[in-house]
């Protein structure tokens, strides 16, 4: 009889812990729904782009008060938060910065709120050029009457191009445009980016240098117009 009555309060025991170890009413965990967008998608160098958006529960409801971490991303990495903006009464958030280079992005907010879950959003690419100069041309005809034509091309900015291919061009006068006649990449001569080419071209008229820049990275640049007789 005592054996029984052991027995009894043991799995009454272990009944109580069982039930205590559940809440008594489960926590349903709500999304939560993060919106980011941008200012602007191609920038110059150094200019600043804002950074806003929204936090809203699933019914739409604002979350107000909410940290949303800000950073920039490069390749799929994304690093440390460059800002923390908290949201207004209404859920919405701002944050200016200036990113170096094209990337994007990404928003993240964590609920400090068991019954709200984490939610995240990336910007679109923001497109970021930065400059480049020809800062010296020259051009004229060698002895054997081919436009031979030298210069300089700088990146003040950050970064720098590599390769550096420098179009040596002629403007026609009938087809109003310009055609490139020459390529070469400039390299470094200890001082700066150099360039050197020559091409066979009998009309006199007008001649330039020009670099194309890098569509995601680098403005283009052109040199002064130089006649060639």
């Amino acid at each position: 009889m005592i054996i029984r009555k052991l027995v009894a309060v043991t799995i009454a025991a272990a009944a109580l812990l069982t039930v205590g170890a559940v809440p008594a009413s489960a926590v349903e965990v709500q999304p939560s729904t993060l919106t980011t967008t941008t200012s602007s998608t191609k920038i110059d160098a150094g200019k600043t782009v804002t950074i806003s958006g929204k936090l809203t529960k699933a019914d739409a409801t604002p979350i107000a008060g909410a940290a949303v971490g800000i950073s920039f991303c490069f390749n799929g990495f994304c690093g440390e938060a460059q800002a923390t903006p908290v949201t207004d009464a209404a859920g919405v958030y701002s944050a200016t910065l200036t990113p170096i280079r094209t990337g994007n992005y990404h928003a993240d907010f964590f609920s400090t709120d068991p019954a709200i879950a984490n939610s995240g959003a990336d910007t679109p690419k923001i497109v970021v050029l930065h400059p480049a100069k020809i800062t010296s041309f020259a051009a004229g005809r060698g002895a054997d009457k081919a436009v031979t034509a030298s210069g300089t091309i700088d990146f003040p900015g950050q970064y720098t191009a590599n390769p550096i291919p420098v179009e040596l061009q002629y403007f026609s006068f009938s087809t109003y445009r310009w055609t490139t006649v020459s390529t070469v990449d400039a390299t470094w001569n200890g001082t700066t980016w150099a360039f050197s080419t020559s091409a066979a071209h009998k009309k006199p008229g007008a001649w330039r240098a020009f670099y194309a820049g890098a569509p995601e990275m680098f403005h283009s640049a052109a040199s002064d117009l130089v006649f060639v007789l």
